[in-house]
Parts: structure tokens; C-alpha cells; sequence
């Protein structure tokens, strides 16, 4: 299973028709049509049921259309990382924000900080406390807004704003830190 079989994957499985997903990743159908049909070959799975033109995903489909996204979020971070190595603050911040406050304390940051470093780049994904953190745990994004209490054994945190918010990030990452880039 390589990158672009889960990228092809990915496509066929978002517009759930075959030609679609031909046509939006610029190749023509029956290509795509062989490299799903040999991933799920590697794989010994079905990942679609096909019923007279129309795709469904199975429930293998879903896992590997949840888990792809991780994994091609994740390569593309690595890419950025490696591409911008050596070259000062530059590359994507991935960030990680619950609802509510968090995502106006972000923008804030975002747009001082965009001031300091033009060269950035941001993705910005928001959920439940537990999906951030998960997130956040598995190298998907580099800092997390999420309300108090946290693993204060686990992770760096940062009171921000007036409610009882955290900005955390793991104690080893590579971004350097900076003064006054959280606003209290």
C-alpha cells in the first residue's frame, strides 16, 4: 500500500463513483478502477460493495477512508517539514482547537504570528477534546486549544484567555518557543 493507492482510494471513496474521482484526480477511469481493484487485492479485502454503478463503502472502506486521512495529513506534514528544514521558521502549524473560544484565541495568534513569520502556513482542524488530544498524541498537529483540566505529565500546557483554557503542546517538539505569542 503506498501513498498514492491511498490517495486514489481516498478520491473513489469521498465521490463514492469511479469516474468522478477519475475525472477530479486527472487520470482516466480504468486506471483507477485497477489500482483500487489491486490495493484491495494487497489488502485481501473488499473496500467497496458496487452495486450496478454505485459505489458504497464497506466498513473496512470507512476505517481505511478514516485512517488514510490521517496518514496522507500526516505524509504531507512530514513533506513540509523536510522541505522547509534549515530555512528559518517556514512550514505548516497544525493546529488543534474543541469549540468554542478556542478558535477566536487562535485566529489571534495566527494573524500575530503570520506578522512575525509570512513564510507559515496553517491547518487548522477543530473537534472534541478527545479527537484533539488524540490528534495531538499522534503527531497529527503541533499545538492543541482544549478547556482544563490536562496530563500535565503528558503534555506541555499554557493557561490562555479568561476561561480555564490550555494551549498544549508535547514537551520534545520541534517548534521553538516564543514569547508572547499566546495572549493571555
Amino acid at each position: 500500500m503506498d501513498i498514492r493507492s491511498i490517495r486514489y482510494f481516498m478520491e473513489a471513496a469521498r465521490e463514492l463513483n469511479i469516474t468522478r474521482a477519475a475525472e477530479n484526480l486527472h487520470i482516466a477511469q480504468p486506471p483507477l478502477s485497477r489500482q483500487i481493484h489491486q490495493l484491495e487485492e494487497e489488502l485481501g479485502v473488499e473496500l467497496f460493495e458496487r452495486k450496478k454503478k454505485k459505489l458504497q463503502l464497506t466498513e473496512v472502506g470507512q476505517l481505511l477512508l478514516h485512517r488514510g486521512d490521517q496518514i496522507v495529513t500526516l505524509v504531507e506534514k512530514t513533506e513540509d517539514e523536510i522541505r522547509a528544514f534549515g530555512k528559518g521558521v517556514t512550514g505548516t502549524l497544525y493546529l488543534g482547537t474543541v469549540e468554542g473560544s478556542a478558535p477566536k484565541m487562535i485566529s489571534r495568534w495566527v494573524a500575530e504570528f503570520s506578522c512575525r513569520y509570512p513564510e507559515v502556513q496553517y491547518n487548522l482542524w477543530n473537534g472534541s477534546s478527545d479527537d484533539v488530544i488524540s490528534r495531538l498524541s499522534k503527531g497529527l498537529c503541533d499545538l492543541a486549544v482544549i478547556a482544563a483540566p490536562y496530563d500535565t505529565e503528558r503534555w506541555e500546557g499554557i493557561p490562555v484567555g479568561s476561561e480555564p483554557w490550555a494551549a498544549l503542546i508535547p514537551h520534545d517538539h520541534r517548534w521553538p518557543r516564543h514569547q508572547g505569542i499566546l495572549c493571555r
